[in-house]
């Protein structure tokens, strides 16, 4: 009888935020009751013990109240309580083991957006801190996960559904980007999404998102026609170019400051078979790679259907540079990667493939259970610069060599002037990018290694590369403030790096839809509003 009252309550609930398109003038009023709010939705406090006798609000104790309410309301196949199979299968279920050594209270599991702002508003009524689990594909730990707190799964939010006319596919955040792709592709479409497989839909999308497709139709956060958003208040709305269009702007890029997207609305593309895979090149070849890495980065305005990266790796004593080359139709020697085939490599995989396929053959070499780090910079493209950092990057390889499982690579990405013009599509986005100083070269050191005991070396051996890095890049006038969210490091703070005046607009939309910063207190993981997520100084 109890859980008929909730999800009855819940549908009224859904109903009335889907159908006003009108934000309040005061979206959360003063005098917002959390326990009111919770009976709307059909949950009765004084109904559950756990949290009619909760007095003290110590950390422990409210979490071992909103997670004894959860497993009051849910049962155990939706709230995993410690020494569980359950809760251990999904504490093991993240890309990076920092994320995996994380412990929260218990785990929840919700299947509707109701569910989500019951557990809002029960991280409100206990104090209890909570993260939000979509793909699990951040390198540190904390940016999906929680110590002590609750863990939430979206995995069980995996609807994927196309809408009449096939322009807008509908997907939940628990889906990852593989099983998007395979549900659109037998109509012969994808969607502007992630490269690995089994990245997750929601972090990359609201951190940015570069796709396949980025040259053609720009960003992820570029090609969402609506989020459907659980705010603070436990209230669903749908944010679009229309309706609360600022929320709409501030989601694009704006990470988790803002509610937890229940379902991303996204345009639909078309999907012909394409092509693509990794050149590998000796290292007597690395400048003739840098210099077709400029010239494709520089010609996407001429051939969207290019894609590219180039990464510098060091593998069985030996120095080499990976190009992996992608064009968005099944095209042998499309004219903007000549540069790379005047090259001599001493392999070459580059074949017709599926978009899954490809996706599939990029997660092969990005494998889930190492310890990982990502740090990152945005530069004015340089090709001089560029020399220099690869130069720079092997001359400090050998101190880290003797670390069992290190595997450092050094990788560039173009953000192209057609993925530049795209970010003003609908509004624009927050990003504080302009078209007007691009191309931009996007940098990016990712390591793995395999014990915690190296941790501390790791980490200091990559803030002195980077600090040295980013010396240079100043004083040779190509540095940019940006920092890709996705690629960021728990050390940079990514919202300054929009900007003063997207900072400060930010969090605006967050006071006005979040007067009471429970995205920031109460979801503390990730890159919030006011700073990096690691406190600590290094």
């Amino acid at each position: 009888m109890f859980r008929f009252s909730v999800l009855l309550s819940a549908i009224c609930a859904i109903a009335l935020a889907q159908t006003n398109k009108t934000p309040p003038s005061v979206f959360e009023p003063g005098n917002f009751d959390v326990n009111a709010a919770l009976y709307n939705l059909g949950v009765d406090v004084s109904a559950i013990p756990v949290l009619s006798s909760l007095q003290s609000r110590s950390t422990e104790a409210a979490c071992r109240a909103a997670c004894g309410a959860l497993g009051f309301l849910y049962g155990p196949s939706r709230a995993f309580a410690q020494n569980t199979t359950a809760y251990a299968n999904a504490t093991g279920s993240y890309w990076s083991v920092q994320q995996e050594e994380v412990r929260p209270y218990c785990i929840f599991k919700p299947s509707v957006n109701t569910d989500v702002s019951i557990l809002v508003l029960l991280s409100r009524y206990t104090g209890c801190p909570f993260a939000i689990k979509s793909g699990g594909h951040a390198a540190f730990a904390g940016a999906s996960s929680i110590q002590g707190g609750i863990t939430v799964l979206l995995k069980d939010m995996n609807a994927i559904t196309l809408n009449d006319d096939r322009s807008i596919v509908s997907v939940g955040p628990g889906n990852v980007w593989v099983q998007v792709y395979a549900a659109l592709e037998p109509y012969g479409l994808a969607a502007v999404g992630g490269r690995v497989s089994t990245i997750g839909v929601g972090g990359l999308t609201t951190g940015g998102g570069i796709s396949y497709y980025s040259n053609l139709y720009g960003w992820a956060c570029d090609n969402v026609e609506s989020f459907e958003v659980v705010t603070a208040s436990g209230a669903v709305v749908t944010a679009s170019a229309d309706s609360y269009p600022d929320l709409y702007w501030a989601l694009r890029g704006g990470g988790n400051n803002f509610g937890i997207v229940t379902k991303f609305n996204l345009y639909t593309i078309p999907s012909p078979e394409m092509r693509g895979g990794t050149r590998v090149f000796a290292e007597d070849q690395f400048s003739k790679v840098i210099s077709a890495f400029v010239s494709v980065v520089n010609g996407a305005s001429n051939d969207g259907n290019a894609q590219h990266w180039v990464a510098f790796v060091h593998t069985q004593g030996q120095n080499i540079a990976g190009a992996e080359v992608t064009y968005a139709k099944n095209v042998s020697e499309p004219a903007i990667f000549a540069p790379y085939r005047a090259i001599p490599a001493i392999q070459d995989t580059t074949a017709p493939r599926t978009l899954v396929e490809y996706c599939d053959t990029v997660q092969e070499v990005n494998p889930d259970g190492l310890r990982e780090m990502y740090w990152t910079l945005t530069l004015r493209l340089d090709e001089g610069f560029i020399n220099w950092v690869t130069e720079y990057f092997y001359s400090v390889l050998p101190q880290v060599w003797s670390i069992p499982g290190i595997n450092p690579s050094l990788v560039n990405q173009g953000i192209t002037i057609p993925m530049l013009k795209n970010m003003t599509r609908n509004g624009g986005n927050a990003l504080g990018l302009d078209a007007s100083e691009g191309p931009f070269h996007l940098l990016l050191m990712s390591t793995w290694w395999d014990n915690a005991d190296d941790d501390e070396t790791i980490v200091a051996w990559a803030k002195d590369f980077w600090d040295t890095v980013n010396a240079k890049a100043k004083n040779d006038g190509v540095l940019h403030d940006y920092v890709y969210m996705n690629y960021a490091s728990q050390y940079q703070d990514v919202i300054a790096s929009y900007g003063a005046t997207n900072k400060a607009k930010l969090q605006s939309i967050a006071a006005k839809y979040d007067p009471k910063g429970v995205y920031q207190t109460l979801q503390p993981g990730y890159f919030k509003l006011n700073g990096k997520p690691a406190s600590a100084s290094l």
